[in-house]
C-alpha cells in the first residue's frame, strides 16, 4: 500500500456521492437537519458522520475497511496490532490496563501517571505500587522512572506483574526509558506505556523513540495531541512479540469501554492522521522546526521569561516549548498576558508555560509578541523560585494505605484542608491540565501536600472537583482506625 492510501476516508467519500437518503441513525440525517447557529460552519462534515452501514464497516468487529485502516496504522507504527480509540487516550488506558492483568495483581505504576490510569487500575482492582520518578532539577518536572526505581520496586514486590509508565511527560520531555524497559523484561513484567503526547515519535529523527520500539508491550497514544486529527482520536498499539491470546484480552477490553456507537468523524480522522504523518517529508520537517525556532528565539528576547533549554541527556520533543517566568509572575498569569494578546497556550504551571506546536507552519504575528514584551516590561525579574510538589508526595516505593475495594466499603466525611493532614484521602485532588493527582484515594495526605495544594490554589490552578477546593473528602477516622 502507498502513504497516500485511506481506505476509510475513500469509502465514507464513495458514500457519500451516491447521494444516499438515510433511514438509519445519527438523527441529522447525513446534516439534513442540524441548529441554524452551527449548521453551515460543520457543513460537509456532516455527511462523513455516519453509521455503521453496508460497506463502511465495524469498529468492534472490523473485516473491511476500518480494519484496513487499522493495518495500515500497524504498519506504519511497525506493531502488531493498532486500534483505533474513539475516547481518547482514556479508554486506551482503561482497556490496557484491565486487559493485560488480572484483578488483585501487583503492578508498578509511576507515581505521575494521569489520572485515567489510576481509574483502570481502580477499576480492574489491582493493587498499585507507587513508584517516585526522577525530577528534572531546574524544572521540577516528573522526568520518568529509573533503573534503579525499578530494581528496588521488583526487590521489595517480586510477584509484580507489569510496570505503567508515562513517556514523555506533558512538556515533551524524559530520561531514555530503554534501559527501564528492558529491566523490567527482563523480571518478566509487562511494560505498559501511556505515551499519549508522542503519536509523532514514528517520524524518527529530531524527534525521540517512541517505546514501542524499545519494547514496550502496549502502548497508548492521543493523536489528536500531536497529529492533525480531531479531538478523543486515538491509537493503542500493541507490540509485535505479544502472543494473539494477550491480543485478544485487550481487545476484548476493548469492546467493554468503547463505545457501541463509534464516530466515524474521529475513525477518518485516524486513517488521515497517519496517511499525513507518514507523507511528510525530512525537508518539511526542518521547515517546520525552523519555524518553532524563530519563535524560541524572539521569546528569548523578552528578560522576563526564559525558554527552557533542557538537558542533552534527555529525550525532547522539539515541537514542545517551554518558558518559565523570571519574575513574581506565576506561571498561570504569564498565560493570562498571552492569552490577552489572543495567543493560546496549552497549559501553565506554578512557573511555567507550555507551548505546543504541530507537524505544520504556524504563523506567529510579530505584533502579538512585542505586546507581549509591552505587558512584561513592567515586572522586575526576580532571584529563580523552586518548588517540587510531586517529590514531597512519596518517595521511592510505596504502596497506598487503602486499596480501592476496602475504600469503598468505609465512611467517608468532608474536612477541611487544613485539617486534613494524617488523614487518608477518599477522593483524588487533581489540578487539571495536565491531570496528574496531586493526592490519590487511599493515599495519607501529608502537611508537605496540603501546602502545595494551597499554592496551587493561590498561583490560580484548576482542580477538578465540584466545588471550591476549600475541603477534601477523607475516610472517617472511626472506620480507619477498625
Amino acid at each position: 500500500m502507498t502513504r497516500n492510501h485511506i481506505p476509510l476516508i475513500k469509502a465514507i467519500q464513495n458514500h457519500k456521492k451516491a447521494d444516499p437518503i438515510s433511514f438509519h441513525v445519527p438523527g441529522h440525517k447525513n446534516g439534513l437537519f442540524f441548529h441554524d447557529s452551527i449548521h453551515e460552519a460543520f457543513g460537509e462534515a456532516l455527511k462523513y458522520d455516519v453509521t455503521e452501514l453496508a460497506g463502511l464497516d465495524d469498529l468492534h468487529a472490523p473485516s473491511g475497511v476500518i480494519r484496513e485502516a487499522q493495518e495500515e496504522a500497524a504498519r506504519f507504527y511497525k506493531a502488531k496490532q493498532t486500534f483505533f480509540l474513539v475516547g481518547g487516550s482514556t479508554v486506551g488506558n482503561l482497556a490496557m490496563v484491565y486487559g493485560a492483568f488480572e484483578r488483585g495483581d501487583q503492578v508498578f505504576v509511576q507515581r505521575n501517571s494521569h489520572k485515567s490510569v489510576f481509574h483502570a487500575v481502580q477499576i480492574a482492582g489491582l493493587v498499585p505500587i507507587l513508584l517516585t520518578p526522577e525530577f528534572d532539577h531546574d524544572s521540577s518536572h516528573a522526568i520518568g522512572i529509573s533503573v534503579e526505581t525499578v530494581a528496588e520496586a521488583v526487590r521489595q514486590y517480586p510477584d509484580a506483574k507489569g510496570i505503567i509508565l508515562t513517556y514523555p511527560n506533558y512538556y515533551g520531555v524524559s530520561i531514555d526509558l530503554q534501559e527501564t524497559i528492558t529491566t523490567a523484561k527482563k523480571h518478566d513484567l509487562l511494560v505498559l506505556v501511556d505515551e499519549a503526547h508522542a503519536a509523532h515519535y514514528c517520524l524518527g529523527t529530531p524527534f525521540p523513540v517512541s517505546t514501542l520500539q524499545q519494547g514496550a508491550d502496549v502502548v497508548v497514544q492521543s493523536a489528536h495531541k500531536m497529529l492533525p486529527a480531531l479531538t478523543m482520536s486515538s491509537f493503542l498499539h500493541i507490540n509485535e512479540k505479544q502472543s494473539d491470546a494477550f491480543r485478544h484480552k485487550i481487545k476484548e477490553a476493548l469492546t467493554m469501554f468503547q463505545s457501541s456507537s463509534p464516530s466515524y468523524l474521529l475513525m477518518a480522522s485516524l486513517d488521515g492522521a497517519r496517511a499525513y504523518a507518514e507523507s511528510i517529508s525530512k525537508t518539511e520537517i526542518t521547515t517546520i522546526l525552523a519555524g518553532v525556532e524563530a519563535v524560541k528565539k524572539e521569546l528569548s528576547n523578552i528578560k522576563q521569561i526564559k525558554v527552557v533549554n533542557w538537558s542533552d541527556n534527555y529525550h525532547c520533543d522539539p515541537l514542545k516549548v517551554t518558558i518559565k517566568t523570571t519574575t513574581n509572575l506565576t506561571g498561570f498569569e504569564l498565560q493570562d498576558i498571552f492569552l490577552e494578546n489572543n495567543l493560546y497556550p496549552e497549559l501553565a504551571d506554578e512557573k511555567h508555560v507550555l507551548l505546543v506546536f504541530g507537524l505544520g507552519t504556524i504563523e506567529v504575528p510579530s505584533q502579538s509578541l512585542q505586546a507581549i514584551r509591552h505587558s512584561l516590561e513592567a515586572y522586575e525579574v526576580v532571584e529563580e523560585r523552586r518548588s517540587n510538589p510531586l517529590l514531597n508526595l512519596k518517595i521511592g516505593v510505596q504502596k497506598l494505605e487503602l486499596h480501592s475495594d476496602d475504600l469503598r466499603q468505609l465512611t467517608k466525611k468532608r474536612v477541611p484542608l487544613e485539617r486534613a493532614v494524617g488523614c487518608i484521602a477518599a477522593e483524588a485532588v487533581v489540578p487539571y491540565p495536565p491531570g496528574i493527582p496531586l493526592v490519590l484515594p487511599g493515599e495519607r495526605m501529608t502537611e508537605q501536600v496540603i501546602d502545595e495544594i494551597k499554592k496551587l490554589i493561590d498561583a490560580g490552578a484548576t482542580f477538578q472537583v465540584e466545588q471550591d477546593l476549600k475541603d477534601v473528602l477523607v475516610v472517617d477516622v472511626e472506620d480507619d482506625d477498625e
